[in-house]
């Protein structure tokens, strides 16, 4: 016979499972790593190691403000320091203090992969808290296995997001050993006196401090760590309540959830002191004394709600007494809070909005989604998150929920329905929030497996039941053991087979940049002039370069140029009247406002992305036609994305092709309205120049057409032509892009420049040397 928890609880057992669970997140390496190279995924990723080469070079400090964002203005950064501190350390450590850049990118690609294998501890933890051990090492296993943890967990996933994950599970799980140790010894403000005699008394108190300084910490890691802090508050109140209902006294709760509350106060009020911007005192979306005074004020009403439930249970009132009172008060209190702190009231409002999906911007992103939704009701990113594992916890949910009503609500139990179902909540509204909750479906996976394991043992639910309220340490012989493991290995297998596909994706196939614009951005880094500032962004650097915001960040990380919009969706509005406008007048002023030296265009950005760019850039821009009737109008092929990407430039005079990417994009718009739609480039670079200005005399009333013919680094051939007409007196002047002798790029004309008026048979041909061009000389040349 072997003694079970003995043996689940052995140092050897989580380190397997850690170190198993390291492999696992690194095998995304063969595509991280590739070509001597470091590639991060997604974007996020991208601006996270801009800081943290920024923090080992200058550690501690990190950057706050940058500006190589939002150019040439700058942007402050909201994103609290400690991911992009604790990854530093790691690059400095690993480099012996002083690493190359290169070392600190491999660094930080591992980083993620070290702190998602960490993320099991606390979840072995958490689960044996409120389960047992086999729940425990099953619950292991199976994080390792749910997609939407291993997208911000596996190497390359250099965000800030497995933190969260790993930081609220370790608090979590230490609050709820502080419930389950608290009401085990019955903790009561009498027999705290009696610490130093009683040591099981101190149990509850060191894991709920425990818990409060790792919320602290989370604080300095995410701007939604609130979320994290007043799900303790809600427990409080729904356990106060069922309390209540079962007339058992709730000062084990009171005291567990006061110092929590306190030692995260401690620790943040006199760092947040130290970090306060102008302007930002009191706000939500960066470190100010919104976060000293939320936190005051969860500690205040856990006060209230503590001294509410012991006025009720000592007046023998009933139970529902308790709910509605609290209702009043929290209205009143409420109430109160906006007209004594708006700011507060506001930042706190606006930031619950934010995390449940409310706001224009979030619906051009497509991860702030709800998980239910894609232009209709789906199930598609619920299979993509979480395979076949969002069933198991589903039924296993339904367990816990019949288990906590039987045994009486333990608090352990009913703190990891109310975690559960705020994070079910959160990841509905938006669904890059499934990372949140794949802890708590592998957890409840976990659950489901043993408890279909006990009912193929003929175990009922009442023997389980009554083991663990007696705390008894069972015995299990050699066969059971075997037994467990073969039918859990035997499930992961069949599973893995058939359902898995989602998960060998995430780690085989990580969305990396794609070559086209890897190629492209080297080639901007390589072939445009080098901007200053870049490792010490405090001073505005030469030019910016325009594109929509979803590839700022990698313009900025890749080519290591200022972008104007990037995906803190900084200069979104320029950005989208640049691309939306037809009119040439007002491109040139946001590029010039902008002080725009390149442009880029892909695919994406004339097929699904150009309803966000032309809803973004305003009704004007539409003409009041709704947006599927204007993506087929000759207005939108007229605007200036498309006369870029589309058309290479025709039509304007400022902006010339200077590289295109080897790839194409299949877009079935472009196949029903380009010709040669299979020869469009997926990624395109442009150059803002003063541009030649040919004039003349051609005649009143004169359409004057100019072309010349190019081929592109690519060795595309495709012509450029632009027209104007003349004036009253006859004078006309046309604005071209295109050197025809000295240009300095592999995209280049082959041909002189033709031009010619409507209606005349005779052509004229002119050369135009590249200063022409780039000092924006006046060429004459009279066609009459």
């Amino acid at each position: 016979m072997i003694d079970l928890n003995q043996l689940l609880k052995s140092k050897f057992m989580l380190v397997f499972l850690v170190l198993t669970a390291f492999v696992i997140r690194s095998l995304s390496s063969l595509i991280i790593f590739a070509n001597g190279k470091v590639t991060f995924t997604g974007t996020d990723p991208f601006y996270h190691m801009r800081r943290i080469i920024y923090t080992t070079q200058n550690f501690p400090s990190t950057l706050t403000f940058d500006s190589y964002l939002n150019y040439p203005y700058g942007f402050d950064i909201g994103w609290p320091p400690l991911y992009d501190q604790a990854a530093a350390l790691f690059a400095l450590v690993l480099g012996l203090g002083n690493p190359d850049i290169h070392t600190v990118e491999i660094a930080g690609a591992i980083f993620p992969a070290l702190l998602g294998a960490l993320t099991i501890i606390p979840i072995y933890i958490a689960a044996s808290t409120i389960f047992d051990k086999r729940t425990a090492i099953l619950s292991a296993v199976v994080i390792s296995l749910i997609p939407a943890h291993l997208a911000v967990s596996s190497v390359g996933a250099t965000d800030h997001h497995v933190a969260e994950v790993l930081l609220s599970t370790t608090a979590y799980a230490l609050f709820m050993l502080s419930l389950k140790y608290g009401k085990g010894v019955n903790l009561s403000f009498s027999n705290i006196k009696q610490i130093n005699s009683q040591r099981s008394i101190a149990k509850p108190l060191v894991f709920s401090g425990a818990a409060g300084i790792i919320l602290a910490l989370a604080v300095f890691t995410w701007m939604g760590s609130p979320i994290f802090i007043g799900l303790i508050g809600l427990y409080a109140f729904v356990q106060f309540t069922l309390d209540l209902r079962e007339k058992i006294s709730s000062e084990y709760l009171v005291i567990n959830t006061i110092t929590t509350y306190l030692l995260t106060l401690a620790i943040i009020a006199p760092l947040i002191s130290t970090v306060i911007r102008p302007g930002y005192e009191i706000s939500g979306m960066f470190l100010s004394w919104f976060h000293v005074l939320y936190v005051a004020v969860l500690l205040i009403s856990i006060i209230v709600l503590g001294a509410l439930s012991w006025f009720i249970g000592s007046k023998g009132l009933k139970w529902w007494y308790y709910p509605v009172i609290v209702a009043i008060i929290s209205g009143i209190g409420t109430a109160t809070l906006n007209i004594l702190s708006p700011e507060f009231y506001q930042s706190l409002t606006s930031g619950l909005l934010y995390l449940l999906g409310s706001g224009a911007v979030l619906g051009m992103i497509t991860e702030a989604l709800p998980i239910l939704y894609d232009k209709g009701f789906t199930l598609t990113h619920l299979w993509h998150n979480f395979v076949i594992f969002s069933i198991t916890a589903l039924i296993g949910f339904g367990l816990v929920i019949k288990n906590a009503v039987k045994e009486k609500y333990p608090p352990e139990m009913v703190f990891f329905m109310i975690w559960s179902l705020i994070v079910i909540v959160l990841t509905i509204s938006q669904r890059r929030f499934a990372y949140l909750l794949s802890i708590n479906i592998a957890i409840l996976t976990g659950y489901f497996i043993i408890a279909t394991f006990d009912l193929l043992r003929n175990d009922t639910v009442k023997e389980k039941t009554k083991q663990r309220s007696k705390k008894v340490s069972s015995k299990i012989s050699f066969w059971q053991i075997g037994a467990s493991l073969a039918i859990s290995m035997i499930f992961i297998l069949v599973v893995g087979l058939l359902f898995f596909a989602p998960t060998i994706s995430t780690l085989t196939d990580p969305l990396v940049p794609s070559s086209d614009w890897q190629e492209s951005l080297e080639c901007l880094e390589t072939n445009t002039p080098e901007t200053s500032y870049y490792l010490n962004p405090s001073e505005k650097p030469e030019y910016g370069v325009l594109s929509w915001w979803d590839y700022g960040n990698w313009i900025l990380y890749i080519a290591k140029r200022p972008p104007v919009a990037n995906n803190f969706q900084t200069g979104l509005e320029d950005s989208a009247r640049f691309f939306a406008s037809s009119n040439e007048s007002e491109c040139i002023s946001i590029l010039n406002k902008r002080n725009v030296k390149y442009v880029i265009t892909d695919s994406l950005m004339v097929g699904g992305k150009s309803r966000h760019i032309m809803n973004t850039a305003g009704d004007e821009y539409l003409a009041g036609n709704d947006f599927e009737s204007f993506y087929i109008s000759e207005k939108f092929m007229d605007t200036n994305l498309v006369k870029l990407h589309i058309s290479d430039g025709s039509q304007i005079g400022n902006l010339r092709l200077i590289h295109e990417s080897n790839g194409t994009y299949m877009n079935m718009y472009l196949k029903n309205r380009i010709d040669n739609y299979e020869e469009i480039r997926d990624v395109k670079i442009f150059e803002y120049v003063p541009g030649a200005k040919i004039n003349g005399y051609s005649g009143p009333n004169e359409i004057v057409f100019v072309k010349t013919n190019l081929i592109s680094n690519q060795e595309r051939k495709f012509e450029y032509q632009n027209e104007a007409t003349t004036d009253e007196n006859g004078w006309y002047e046309i604005n071209v892009p295109y050197s025809t002798e000295g240009a300095p790029y592999d995209t280049k004309a082959i041909s002189s420049y033709t031009i010619w008026k409507k209606g005349s048979g005779i052509k004229n041909e002119i050369a135009i040397p590249e200063n022409d061009v780039v000092e924006g000389n006046e060429i004459r040349l009279n066609l009459e």
